[in-house]
């Protein structure tokens, strides 16, 4: 019955809006006592012996044959995956049938993979709509209990526990911290200009006006890809959001807020008087970047991390003298972390299957050690590097020499589940550290979210009206006001009254 119920109902889930209720905090905690040995078994402390029993003797979780997992980011194939897999079966003993697929495509193949029972038993979900209708459908395993009597649940952050549980229930891990986005400026301008760093939104816009007017090269004070995230115009935003959100335990729409109206009214303020790209509206996020580059633009909220050392370099490529802040977030506002991507295993597994799946995959890469080392780190001699006190470095791309590994299936220095010795995994340069830091003093974490089959009917629809009742707002062509009327009006034709009553278990 349960495998007929997912056939009939993932069909509806290929497109899913985005929606946000504030967590907080990403610290980790190193604890556990869990130990892979070099040959793939663990032993001590009632872990699993390469016999199929503890130390003690108890009858413990019998091998599998083989483990299949979907990957559909991180290395690319000629980056050593075949001979990654081959050191997977070698630590663990378990054929892997490992399988990737095109990003664009993931969600797609997964859903059918599901209607003709062909799915793999380990795949990731976003922590956002997609893992609580899997959920809600039995399509994901619950793993609470065997997270917790492994060990991993003391070794995570409780913030990122709260973020991803579902009635309290946990159906799958996540390899890492997900990528949030600050906003960077160029340093040198506020430099040429004698200003500090915004800490404020009137000394924000007092920078934008000066970057317009004094900077002769600034063409475009803040370029942005779009006026809809809040996640990447939080200096405007503050604290509303243009999705459904949580306000005080309960699900709302964002842009029916008293707070969403004074957003926009500062968007207009802000895009009349040229402070902000007049091509916003039509912007990709390529296109921002190539701005960016082109050292025409002052600032440009992106990922922090990786992409902080990205945006860094390539500007300096052309301009030398160029240098880049990743600012605080001003006081009235706070960043924002994407959703959790959820390593998660197949529902329609066994209770047996489930645990065989947990034992040699979960249990091996979240060990803080050894499998963890060659999740994150890869195939020594391949991926990374070893110094004679352990400490691993990672080493340049096949498919692209002059640049070195950053990550693996998961970035090391963006790891949930925390390792025994931290210092001993690739470390990120000072620019990742400094932008992950900043990032992490305010940003907040995405919870999930209920499953509405109204808001899987509409999604489109709506995402196609708040964005452009909000374009319209921000360019001028109507009131805040009348615009938000406007919104509320087609909203209500769409069913949003019955989405909130469906998100709040009202229906």
């Amino acid at each position: 019955m349960k495998k007929r119920m997912i056939c009939m109902l993932l069909t509806l889930v290929l497109a899913l809006s985005l929606v946000a209720c504030g967590g907080g905090g990403d610290d980790t905690t190193p604890a556990g006592n869990g130990e892979t040995a070099g040959n793939g078994e663990t032993a001590g402390n009632g872990e699993t012996a390469g016999n199929g029993e503890t130390a003690g003797g108890t009858p413990t979780v019998e091998k599998p044959a083989s483990i299949s997992w979907w990957t559909h980011s991180g290395l690319n194939e000629e980056d050593y995956v075949q001979e990654w897999d081959a050191a997977f079966e070698d630590l663990v003993g378990v054929d892997l049938n490992h399988t990737q697929v095109s990003n664009n495509e993931y969600a797609t193949l997964l859903d059918t993979a599901f209607t003709s029972g062909t799915e793999p038993n380990v795949f990731d979900l976003s922590s956002e709509q997609r893992l609580t209708y899997f959920a809600s459908q039995g399509g994901v395993a619950d793993l609470t209990d065997l997270v917790k009597a492994s060990g991993i649940y003391d070794r995570v952050d409780p913030a990122v526990w709260e973020a991803i549980s579902i009635d309290g229930r946990i159906y799958g891990v996540p390899t890492e911290i997900p990528s949030g986005a600050e906003t960077y400026v160029r340093q040198d301008w506020l430099d040429r200009l004698n200003m500090d760093v915004p800490t404020n939104y009137d000394e924000f816009i007092a920078m934008l006006r000066a970057f317009r007017d004094d900077i002769d090269e600034c063409t475009v004070p803040l370029t942005v890809p779009g006026f809809k995230s809040a996640m990447n115009l939080p200096e405007f935003y503050w604290d509303a959001e243009s999705d459904f959100t949580c306000v005080d335990g309960k699900w709302v729409d964002g842009m029916q807020q008293p707070n969403f109206k004074d957003a926009m009214q500062r968007l207009a303020d802000a895009y009349a008087e040229g402070l902000i790209d007049m091509e916003a509206v039509t912007n990709t996020t390529s296109a921002c970047r190539d701005k960016w580059y082109a050292g025409t633009t002052g600032v440009f909220n992106y990922w922090g991390g990786k992409w902080g050392d990205t945006l860094t370099t390539n500007l300096k490529a052309n301009f030398p003298e160029a240098e880049v802040t990743g600012i605080p977030a001003i006081k009235e506002t706070y960043y924002r972390y994407s959703a959790f991507n959820v390593y998660c295993i197949d529902g329609m597994l066994s209770d047996e299957e489930v645990a065989q799946v947990f034992e040699y995959f979960f249990k091996v890469i979240f060990d803080g050690k050894e499998g963890s080392a060659l999740y994150y780190a890869g195939v020594e001699g391949l991926h990374h590097s070893t110094d004679e006190n352990g400490n691993m470095t990672f080493l340049p791309m096949k498919t692209n020499p002059d640049s070195n590994f950053q990550s693996v299936w998961g970035t090391p220095w963006m790891n949930v589940v925390a390792f025994d010795e931290p210092e001993k995994f690739p470390q990120p340069s000072d620019i990742v550290t400094t932008t992950l830091e900043t990032l992490a003093a305010s940003a907040t974490y995405k919870v999930n979210t209920p499953v509405s089959d109204t808001l899987n009917r509409i999604t489109a629809d709506l995402t196609s009206v708040r964005e452009e009742t909000i374009a319209k707002i921000v360019m001028g062509d109507v009131s805040v006001e009348d615009g938000i009327q406007d919104y509320i009006n087609k909203a209500n034709e769409l069913g949003v009254d019955q989405v909130l009553k469906e998100m709040n278990g009202e229906a």
